[in-house]
């Protein structure tokens, strides 16, 4: 839990670092499981939080982008599992979303830590992008490039990096300087 911790307050620096340039950016903290209160007690009520929606994580991806692209004309969506997420990939990302459909940051386990939607792709195609997708497994970052194909989504490939999901992956956590 004190390593979940220390992800999600490395991620919120980073967003904040980077998006306070930008008073029009909005962000979302979308949680699964802990009520509105528990997040604000956490996290702070400085931000907006929303409960994920859906079966799977493609079906809560998918809503979230949805909700998102309901509000702005671009949307991204970061996992908090990342601990080398920076600036200069948010910055990347954004810069792609204005020519491409799709921003995908593929993690080195088969996966991906950040997925954008440009405006322009409607909700009925961005749920489309998360569908037939096998969770979990180390095919989900190909699969969702087919997808993406199959669809006629043009689209942007960020760096790969290491995110955090078992105790093996943590050797890429003890390298960062806030993991201490």
């Amino acid at each position: 839990m004190r390593i979940h911790k220390q992800l999600v307050a490395h991620t919120l620096k980073t967003l904040i670092d980077f998006f306070i340039r930008d008073n029009n950016t909005e962000f979302i903290i979308y949680h699964d499981g802990g009520s509105r209160q528990e997040m604000e007690k956490w996290l702070g009520g400085d931000y907006q939080y929303k409960e994920q929606q859906g079966k799977d994580l493609g079906r809560r991806m998918a809503d979230a982008l949805a909700h998102g692209l309901n509000k702005t004309q671009n949307c991204i969506l970061l996992g908090s599992d990342c601990p080398d997420i920076n600036g200069s990939i948010l910055a990347e990302s954004l810069q792609a979303l204005k020519q491409r459909d799709v921003v995908l940051g593929p993690a080195h386990d088969g996966g991906y830590y950040l997925i954008g939607v440009r405006g322009t792709v409607t909700p009925y195609i961005c749920r489309k992008l998360f569908g037939e997708i096998p969770w979990g497994g180390d095919r989900v970052f190909a699969k969702t490039v087919e997808q993406a194909e199959r669809l006629g989504l043009d689209f942007h490939i960020l760096e790969k990096l290491h995110d955090i999901d078992d105790a093996e992956d943590l050797q890429y956590f003890h390298h960062c300087s806030y993991a201490e």
